[in-house]
């Protein structure tokens, strides 16, 4: 791979091995690779572009998947999303894709949420895209447009700000645009971005369907429908994912945390059923609902409809957080420890900043190199300490929501969720950060801290479609309740009895 694109970062490097399918490789494994040949790679820097145009165009081979995805995206006529389990090289789909518009006449805009996701498609555009063609970017401090470039990729808020000027305007026929994550792009601001100049359409998501059915009345009609979907099953049948197996870890709240449980519990019942048979909040799909009674509490005043939604919301934020931050969570995770330090990298799931801050404490007390991701970090500092995981001088990253989707995270076989999930979509793209293949055939461990006789209880029908879904193709799927035997979990989670 470097001898076909001198002067490439490692980084860069890193990401077209992982879509050749060397999935699980770091930074350090490259640059470890690279040891005593210096002159095959160049400092990282944000606009890199290869050191040799003739270099680039290149793309490395399709899963069998992959070509199946974009054979089924050009028998639908060049629109369609294709659904792909996270871990399975999505992003591939949409880089040959550009490469066809391109051959084609086309311009292309690609959509991403993040900056972090910005900055990984233009490295990878700048390796595959041939010569004479201009890459550009819109957002994080750039202000491109297609009037000057033949690919843009554009942080969709940036987009959704310029979609009515001529900054995400093709100056040729034809043109392409890509939604990466795209089901994020339903929401009243980020639609804007989805402008009709573009003939042809690529959604690429992990969990396209939204809980307020945001996909079907804004996404769809724009996109068109799932033209492909790349599931656990076929994922890991074709050795694209890591095989895995699943435990379940009861946690038990002290009796003055299960009356306290209770009791907002049901408050929140009460306002949510005043909500609905009063104030017409609609009580299905949950998204909708929770959607309009946000939109209530934040209206103002003092009318029935939004004290009853304030009350709603404050109940519910404070059942999420005692939840989140039971000590029996921590008793938990201290438990985990040996799990832990078996483990390549370890990623640990939270539900708020403290929680995570608290968790790579409490482990680092315990002789494992541990440290925080979170929104309140500077983005160097973000930066930092992701590269010192994916060195090995991290051996786990706590975090709440910040790893969820949208950030390249280094390789890891074990993560642990200590806070409650709130959809089938966070736990599968949580569950995504340990599932990318590993290189020695290893399983990814996943762990789900669950409090007791609560509505994270799976034994009262929590996670029950995410459970349902994972059931038949996980290894295995174990549920330890309380009094959980430390050692038991353990011996469950070594990883080398699993493999």
């Amino acid at each position: 791979m470097a001898a076909a694109h001198p002067g490439s970062s490692a980084e860069t490097l890193r990401d077209l091995l992982r879509l050749a399918g060397r999935v699980s490789i770091t930074v350090a494994d490259v640059e470890r690779a690279l040891g005593d040949r210096p002159n095959r790679r160049t400092p990282d820097r944000p606009d890199h572009r290869p050191s040799e145009p003739g270099n680039r165009g290149k793309v490395p081979p399709l899963y069998r998947w992959q070509a199946d995805a974009l054979s089924a995206w050009e028998m639908a006529g060049r629109k369609g999303v294709v659904e792909a389990v996270t871990g399975t090289g999505k992003t591939m789909v949409g880089l040959v894709a550009t490469l066809d518009e391109l051959a084609r006449g086309g311009q292309v805009c690609i959509l991403v949420p993040t900056r972090e996701l910005l900055q990984q498609w233009c490295r990878l555009l700048h390796e595959v895209v041939p010569p004479g063609f201009e890459i550009g970017r819109l957002g994080d401090g750039q202000h491109d447009s297609l009037g000057r470039c033949d690919v843009l990729v554009a942080i969709v808020n940036s987009a959704a700000v310029s979609a009515m000027s001529d900054d995400l305007r093709p100056r040729r026929p034809g043109g392409l645009l890509i939604g990466d994550e795209c089901h994020r792009y339903a929401s009243e601001r980020n639609r804007l971005a989805l402008a009709n100049r573009f003939p042809h359409r690529l959604g690429l998501s992990a969990t396209y369907a939204r809980p307020d059915d945001g996909h079907r009345d804004w996404l769809e009609p724009y996109f068109g429908p799932i033209c492909f979907s790349m599931d656990y099953r076929r994922a890991i049948d074709e050795g694209v994912t890591a095989r895995f197996r699943l435990a379940i870890v009861g946690a038990p709240l002290s009796p003055d945390e299960m009356a306290w449980y209770q009791e907002l519990s049901e408050t929140m019942a009460s306002a949510r059923a005043q909500l609905i048979g009063r104030h017409g909040v609609p009580a299905d799909p949950i998204g909708a609902f929770l959607e309009a009674v946000g939109a209530l509490a934040r209206r103002g005043g003092y009318d029935f409809a939004a004290v009853a939604a304030r009350i709603f919301l404050r109940a519910m934020q404070d059942r999420r957080q005692l939840l989140a931050e039971s000590p029996a969570k921590a008793a938990a995770l201290e438990d985990l420890v040996p799990a832990i330090l078996a483990s390549e990298r370890a990623i640990v799931f939270t539900q708020t900043i403290e929680g995570a801050e608290g968790a790579a404490s409490l482990l680092r007390d315990h002789g494992v190199a541990a440290g925080s991701v979170h929104s309140q970090l500077a983005r160097h500092d973000r930066t930092e300490a992701l590269t010192r995981f994916a060195a090995g001088d991290l051996q786990v990253v706590a975090a709440p929501q910040v790893l969820d989707e949208g950030i390249d995270v280094p390789a890891a076989d074990l993560a642990i969720i200590l806070a409650s999930s709130r959809s089938r979509r966070q736990m599968v793209q949580r569950m995504g950060r340990v599932l990318r293949r590993k290189t020695d055939g290893r399983q990814a461990r996943f762990v789900v801290v669950a409090a007791e006789g609560t509505i994270e209880d799976p034994r009262l029908g929590a996670h029950a479609e995410f459970l349902d879904m994972v059931a038949d193709v996980a290894e295995e799927v174990a549920w330890f309740a309380s009094p959980v035997s430390a050692a038991e979990v353990f011996a469950y989670l070594d990883p080398s009895a699993a493999s």
